[in-house]
């Protein structure tokens, strides 16, 4: 059987790198196919998105060598990210398609409020790292103490907290074809509450997974967060 593609979205201020674990724990029959967002990684020279559309538009190029139905697992901004792309991809009569949305680490975004308002995007890069934290995120030591990284975390950031605030202004009740298998971290800020709102963003199954850990949990419980996906995937592809 051909290997299963399942696109790996990231963090706010992240890279494809926070999914090294999982791609190391996930079994052959899946592929594991982890992007950066543009400014980061090996898209390190493109200027970030700041807006959802604009974010899509660029993720539907990376994907153009999928073909038929995949998978996305989203973390934190990801899942937003995700969800905008599964519903874009369903706009295109026959296209491909997403099949299952793994949404990680982040609350349904119907309800969803974010911990700042826009203008705070416009204020120092003490405010940026405060909001991060705030939203359960980190930002690495090494990192806040190096001027020149410590600068371009807080742009990257911005850019990111404005995507996420375009997601939510204008995208939140998107809805999807596809299932939705949500999955958190026990020691997260999220709620019960917060996570069952995903319901209302899928006309297919929505279920809901809590596993050992906070914001970060998918890098500590690989294993765990493997298992979830391998297990759905193998469910709606018998």
């Amino acid at each position: 059987m051909t290997p299963f593609p399942l696109v790996l979205l990231h963090h706010a201020g992240g890279s494809a790198r926070v999914f090294d674990a999982l791609v190391s724990a996930l079994p052959p029959e899946i592929r594991p196919i982890a992007l950066d967002l543009p400014g980061r990684g090996r898209a390190w020279r493109e200027t970030p998105a700041t807006t959802a559309d604009d974010a899509v538009d660029r993720l539907l190029r990376q994907i153009e060598g999928i073909d038929g139905e995949f998978a996305i697992f989203g973390h934190s901004l990801g899942a937003y990210l995700g969800l905008a792309l599964a519903a874009r991809l369903e706009e295109v009569e026959g296209g491909v398609r997403c099949s299952t949305l793994f949404a990680s680490a982040n609350s349904g975004p119907v309800a969803a409020v974010l911990p700042f308002d826009g203008s705070a995007l416009l204020t120092d890069d003490e405010e940026i790292f405060r909001i991060t934290a705030a939203s359960g995120g980190s930002v690495a030591q090494q990192v806040l103490d190096h001027p020149q990284l410590r600068t371009r975390a807080a742009d990257l950031l911005r850019a990111d907290f404005a995507l996420s605030e375009s997601f939510l202004r204008k995208q939140r009740r998107t809805v999807t074809e596809a299932d939705i298998v949500v999955c958190c971290g026990t020691d997260d800020i999220f709620s019960a509450q917060q996570l069952e709102q995903w319901r209302l963003n899928s006309t297919s199954r929505t279920q809901i997974h809590r596993l050992p850990g906070g914001h970060f949990y998918l890098e500590q419980e690989a294993a765990q967060v493997a298992a979830v996906v391998t297990g759905h995937l193998a469910s709606v592809r018998r």
